[in-house]
């Protein structure tokens, strides 16, 4: 680095004056911040539109499943629900006074490690959220994944969870207590 040199004692004189703005600066007023638009004519607060997702048949906000959690559900659904099977999953169900349908997923170690056992869940979530608008309201469903599910073709797991929540009344036709 070269130092400038200018005066005996060796110390630059820097004006003191505020300096022009330069073109294209990134900060042009460097004490203020509106929250402003960056783009003229635009109120500020507004922003462009969500881009739409790269998925057909899901709207901008797909339905949300709501998960059962509380161990004493799990218990519930266990002591006093219905259950059907399949080679790919067992659906216990169980009626309840509310106005949703809960989900719980059971996937044990048998099914493979960790990244597998996710991968099952989020294929049985993206199943159930494509169902969604044709659940009735007042079920506690838990779906206990098979290890035979691991490998199952998509088409045959959307058929499998269909003809189970039918046949449980969670999915339109005849409701089983």
């Amino acid at each position: 680095m070269e130092r400038i040199t200018d005066s005996p004692d060796g110390q630059a004189h820097v004006s003191a004056e505020k300096a022009a703005p330069r073109e294209g600066a990134r900060l042009p007023r460097p004490d203020e911040d509106d929250r402003g638009s960056s783009s003229p004519g635009v109120p500020a607060g507004t922003r462009p539109k969500a881009p739409d997702g790269l998925t057909s048949g899901r709207g901008p906000n797909p339905p949300r499943l709501e998960m059962l959690s509380n161990p004493q559900d799990f218990a519930a659904i266990q002591e006093r629900g219905t259950s059907r099977s399949h080679p790919l999953l067992v659906v216990r169900s169980l009626r309840t006074e509310l106005g949703t349908t809960r989900f719980a997923f059971a996937t044990s170690r048998r099914l493979g490690g960790a990244v597998v056992r996710n991968r099952v869940r989020r294929r049985l979530r993206e199943v159930l959220r494509v169902m969604a608008p044709s659940f009735r309201p007042g079920w506690d469903v838990l779906i206990i994944a098979r290890p035979a599910l691991v490998e199952a073709d998509h088409e045959v797991l959307v058929g499998a969870v269909h003809r189970l929540l039918g046949r449980s009344g969670v999915i339109g036709g005849q409701s089983t207590t």
